[in-house]
């Protein structure tokens, strides 16, 4: 005959799941934090339009339109649209350069304008300059990374949209 077993009472130690909980909720709060404070930072939610939907007909529709302005950033400088203004490393030096006039009319018109910068393979050296320039002024921008050969059309950009 078979012995019978005695039962015996189980401790459990949850000690270590406490503190994992605890940091789980603490990651929980920290991205609700992040969420609220992307809403209340942008609470109109804007977009903001890339090169692509610029040429597109559907951006020509779109009511509250911001206006872009194009930063081409080249391994060899930088070239700014609309004109087609090429600056080298040299003039971009130079205090009131076409560059910073453009970011200081964008500046002075940021609820109508913003800024893309497109950022060709070669060019940290002035990405680097234009991100500086952009960070120390209050308006919108946005970044595409676009191929070493992409030709960029401007005159068909603005037939486009109708401009």
């Amino acid at each position: 005959m078979a012995r019978e077993r005695t039962k015996t009472k189980t401790d459990l130690d949850v000690t270590g799941f406490l503190s994992i909980m605890s940091i789980v909720c603490g990651l929980i709060c920290l991205i609700l934090f992040v969420i609220a404070l992307r809403i209340a930072l942008n609470p109109q939610a804007l977009k903001i339009v890339s090169f692509k939907l610029f040429t597109s007909s559907r951006a020509a529709v779109s009511k509250n339109l911001k206006v872009p302005s194009y930063i081409d950033c080249g391994p060899n400088g930088i070239v700014l649209y609309p004109g087609g203004i090429q600056l080298g490393w040299d003039e971009l030096q130079r205090p009131g350069n076409p560059l910073e006039l453009m970011l200081d009319k964008i500046q002075e018109r940021t609820e109508k304008e913003y800024v893309i910068v497109m950022v060709r393979p070669q060019s940290v050296k002035y990405y680097r300059l234009v991100r500086n320039m952009i960070g120390k002024r209050p308006i919108d921008v946005g970044y595409d990374v676009i191929d070493a050969d992409f030709k960029v059309d401007w005159e068909a950009a603005v037939r486009a949209v109708g401009g």
